[in-house]
Parts: C-alpha cells; structure tokens; sequence
C-alpha cells in the first residue's frame, strides 16, 4: 500500500491499515530502536519502545506532514526519538546502580561521590578510559558481569580482568578526587 492511500485511512483510525503498517515497518523499526538500546535496554523495552511508536501515530495521525517527507522517514524519525529518550531513562538508572556496585567494593570512592553528588561527573569519567578498560568496568558495574564471562568474552584472564577493574576504580578516584576528567 502507498502513502496515498494509507494517510486517509489512518487519519480516519482504520485498525487495517495500523496492521499493515505494523507489517511493513517493525524490522525497520526492530533495527532503529534495538541498534540505541541493545546493548543498554531489554527486549522488552525495545518492544514497549517500538509499541509506542505506533501508539503515537495511532493517537494523532494528523501529525504527519507528507510534504515534509514519507510515512516511513516519519515512523523512523519518532522510533529514534523514542529510542534515544528511552537510552538517556536506562543509561540515567545504570548510573545508579554502579553507583551502588562502587559502593560494595570501594567504600571511600562510593562516599566521595555521595557527598559530592558526582552521577554524572562519574559517566563522564568512565567514558575517558581508555579500551578495553572502559569495556570491562562498564560490563562488570552496568550489565553486571562476572570477571569470568567478561574474561572468556575479551579473551583475557580472570586475574588480568580482576587488576584492570582495579586499576580503573583507582584511575576514576584520582580522576573524581582531582577534578580532572579528561586527564
């Protein structure tokens, strides 16, 4: 079906054109949405994401400007702002929650931060190590891996994963305490 002729049936809610909508972009959809939250979110919130695409167009078709460009350019456009609003709520709630893995491992460097309210200033500074310890920490404190699947995972020893966690923790404390995050 064409634009043409799905837009007047969607601005009029037909349940048979919101089908065939859904047929023809949820891999579409499916490789925007998952490739901005794979790695960060679940199956289940790249469907709920993908869900309220749809939703949109559903609860306001005449949102649409075809002039502007095609049904398809717009459904993507809404998937990755969903998406990427979606990224920022999970990446915002792993903060947390390396936060508190810090805290079981590393007392002083968890108060330091408390006290400073430093969530965002310790994303930044993670972000500036260097690969593959960047890797290592974010997949033991964000996805919550062990030293031995991240171990198997980057072809690397249990007891080198273990030291490089440790040495970043180290490197994040004098990065935090000193203020210097790009150093």
């Amino acid at each position: 079906m064409k634009d043409d002729e799905l837009i007047p049936k969607l601005l009029n809610r037909e349940q048979d054109a919101y089908l065939y909508l859904m047929d023809a972009y949820n891999k579409l959809l499916w490789v925007i949405v998952g490739g901005i939250l794979g790695k960060v979110g679940t199956v289940q919130d790249i469907e709920e994401c993908i869900s309220d695409v749809f939703i949109q167009l559903w609860k306001n078709p005449q949102a649409f400007n075809q002039q502007k460009g095609t049904l398809k350019s717009y459904v993507a456009v809404i998937a990755k702002s969903r998406a990427l609003n979606t990224y920022k709520k999970l990446t915002r709630v792993k903060i947390i929650e390396l936060n508190e893995a810090i805290q079981s491992t590393d007392d002083d460097l968890f108060d330091y931060i408390v006290e400073k309210d430093m969530s965002q200033e310790l994303y930044d500074a993670i972000q500036t190590l260097a690969e593959p310890n960047k890797e290592i920490l974010m997949r033991r404190y964000f996805f919550d891996e062990k030293p031995r699947r991240i171990a198997e995972s980057i072809s690397m020893s249990i007891k080198e994963v273990e030291n490089r966690l440790y040495q970043s923790k180290v490197k994040l404390r004098k990065k935090l305490e000193g203020g210097s995050y790009y150093g």
